[in-house]
């Protein structure tokens, strides 16, 4: 049997345990796959000056001298690698208990690590927080944990929340302009205190399900072998064989130049922060040597290199101050500089310094960027952050690789694009609209003379294009574009275009392998031919706008809005493109859901719960243990309102 699937089934009896034998059947686990110098106990820990602990489920020690009493007096801090606390339903409250539990534990005074020799060594206990089960998602979890973080040191924090059968809550690396790197280990006490590391540790929920607990010895068993260099300990590789990779990303920290790791400023978050365009480095030819790149960081900044040169020879550009804190991380397509003391003025001088002060000549990129206004909203607009980021934070989640992401943003723009360019003709036509109907009724553009009404304005023509504008954009938006949509994600909704036998046709078809997006089309139905018959009746028919009519009401002139299908021109277009904008929200999130992999899903979140800055309506979620699965439902509520 393969080792993977060995501590999968071993960990059924921890999953299945009641209270009194959790410790047990933790100990007995971890034991069975940890050997030499380690041992597993319940017990307490305490250090040199008589500090203590509570009792852990699991402690897993060295053992002094062989000897086998050391439980009944406590574990000496110095041996203890990894404690547990464990519980059988894990609640907020309960996390919290457990969080400060350990918070104790790692403010044990501990000898500090012995110097071998280049080989990596540690003497940081590791806390880990268990519940077989959990009364809450995995992201209140995470949500909890992130607050307990921001009141507390990051040397004391919890290191990882594990939940029985369902997933694991974790700390990541991830280095600037990559994926996550791996499992966040706690640095060794002063580690980062001259050193600041250029990565991100991020809190990341694990969907590994029945396999949640190889997930907790794989983070164990990495640390246990720098704590106690030469141990007995399984191969990682094939402790996660089998094991799912997929992590969603909750949230993300930086260390600040007194190597304090404090949260990463909202302005820098992927979805609102544009970066600067590298700066070329040439030699006399014009011949590229290498581009770099100034990384804002907490109170300093991190320069990338990605090329041939080697950075440590531009870094000595910034000065000795600057360097005493220098160093670089080699990855496997950039160099990347430590967190340093400087600004984006002291990256210029940098630049300048090479420029002055060697043969290299520093060019700016002449990359062509085109950044182009769709709107005078940001993203604290729901449409622009519903139907642009979020989506597109949802497309990220399916496509890994660029051509197929190319391939489906390209259908996703034409309905997009098409889709803004409605709602501004919306918005003109309402404008034009209501400025015309006040200055009629104030009598600054109409007059009664007798029995006659005289209008020096006449909007006919405007609306009438605005209108027919509407009709083909709108059209192209959940015809065009959504049909391109559908298709790249491999669903046929080409039958709601087309004539009633055609369409009875597709639904069947359509029920029998995605029946909730059968129901949510035919539901379309009822308003996309209203869309669809008047955009033929203006191509086939000739058919126009009628015209503004005027009437005489208790003395004044009124204006009578020309009316579209029995409502009125500037609510129908508001309603039409109110439907478009949810069609296209609801069927391209259904579409990339069917998409994404088994461990992960997609929620909806209240809107109370959004956030102001972005507030996207969807977010990944793990699908076992996570927020409550979106499923998509025809409503008739407004795209604001929903």
């Amino acid at each position: 049997m393969k080792l993977s699937q060995e501590m999968r089934n071993a960990a059924d009896r921890v999953v299945s345990a009641h209270s009194p034998q959790i410790g047990d059947a933790l100990n007995q686990f971890i034991g069975r796959f940890v050997g030499w110098p380690f041992k597993i106990a319940s017990g307490f820990v305490r250090d040199r000056d008589g500090n203590r602990t509570e009792v852990f489920a699991s402690v897993v020690f060295t053992e002094p001298g062989g000897s086998p009493e050391v439980a009944t007096d406590g574990f000496p801090a110095d041996t203890v690698a990894v404690v547990v606390d464990a519980c059988e339903e894990l609640d907020l409250e309960k996390l919290g208990a457990a969080y400060k539990r350990i918070m104790v534990a790692k403010r044990l005074k501990k000898t500090p690590a012995l110097d071998l020799g280049g080989v990596p060594s540690t003497t940081v206990t590791l806390g880990i927080i268990l519940g077989l089960r959990s009364a809450v998602p995995l992201e209140s979890l995470a949500t909890e944990l992130e607050r307990l973080n921001a009141e507390n040191r990051d040397q004391e924090w919890a290191d990882m929340v594990v939940v029985g059968q369902t997933g694991a809550i974790q700390y990541a690396a991830q280095f600037p302009g990559e994926g996550i790197s791996g499992d966040y280990l706690p640095p060794v006490e002063g580690a980062v205190k001259n050193i600041i590391p250029p990565v991100y540790v991020i809190i990341i929920l694990r969907p590994t399900g029945e396999y949640t607990l190889n997930r907790m010895m794989a983070f164990i068993i990495p640390h246990l072998a720098i704590f106690s260099p030469g141990a007995k300990l399984p191969p990682l590789v094939e402790v996660l064989e089998g094991v799912s990779q997929y992590a969603v990303t909750f949230s993300g920290y930086q260390y600040n130049q007194r190597g304090e790791l404090k949260p990463v400023p909202e302005q820098f978050y992927n979805d609102r922060y544009l970066a600067p365009l590298p700066v070329r480095v040439e030699d006399h030819q014009g011949n590229l040597l290498s581009t770099v790149r100034f990384v804002p960081w907490q109170d300093g900044g991190v320069i990338t290199l990605r090329g041939g040169l080697p950075l440590e020879r531009l870094l000595a550009f910034l000065g000795p101050e600057a360097l005493k804190r220098g160093g670089v991380v080699n990855r496997p397509d950039a160099q990347i500089s430590y967190a340093l003391p400087i600004t984006e003025a002291d990256f210029a001088k940098m630049l300048a310094g090479i420029q002055s002060q060697s043969s290299m000549i520093v060019r700016p990129d002449q990359t062509n960027w085109v950044v182009q206004k769709v709107g005078d909203e940001g993203s604290q607009s729901p449409f622009m952050a519903r139907l642009l980021i979020g989506v597109l934070h949802l497309r990220d989640a399916v496509f890994a690789d660029k051509a197929t992401r190319d391939k489906f943003d390209k259908a996703y723009e034409l309905a997009s694009s098409s889709l803004l360019s409605a709602r501004s003709i919306v918005k003109d036509v309402a404008k034009m609209w209501s400025t015309h109907a006040r200055k009629v009724a104030a009598g600054e553009v109409a007059r009664l003379k007798g029995r006659t009404i005289e209008i020096d304005e006449s909007i006919d023509t405007e609306l009438r294009d605005g209108v027919e504008n509407f009709l083909n954009v709108a059209t192209r938006a959940l015809k065009q574009g959504m049909q391109a949509v559908a298709n790249e994600l491999q669903t046929n909704i080409g039958f709601l275009f087309q004539k009633q036998a055609a369409f009875d046709c597709g639904i069947a078809v359509l029920e029998k392998t995605d029946p909730d997006l059968a129901q949510y089309v035919r539901k379309t139905r009822d308003w996309s031919e209203r869309l669809l018959g008047r955009r033929n009746a203006v191509e086939h028919e000739g058919w126009s706008l009628p015209a503004v009519k005027y009437v005489e009401k208790d003395g004044r002139v009124d204006a009578i809005e020309p009316l579209i299908d029995g409502q009125p021109m500037s609510q129908f277009v508001a309603t039409i493109l109110d439907r478009v904008a949810c069609f296209v929200e609801e069927v391209t999130a259904h579409c990339l859901q069917r998409h994404l992999p088994a461990e992960i899903t997609i929620t909806e979140l209240p809107i109370t719960q959004r956030e102001k800055q972005v507030p996207e309506r969807f977010k990944i979620t793990v699908t076992n243990g996570g927020l409550p699965v979106w499923r998509i439902k025809f409503h008739e509520s407004l795209f604001e309102e929903t």
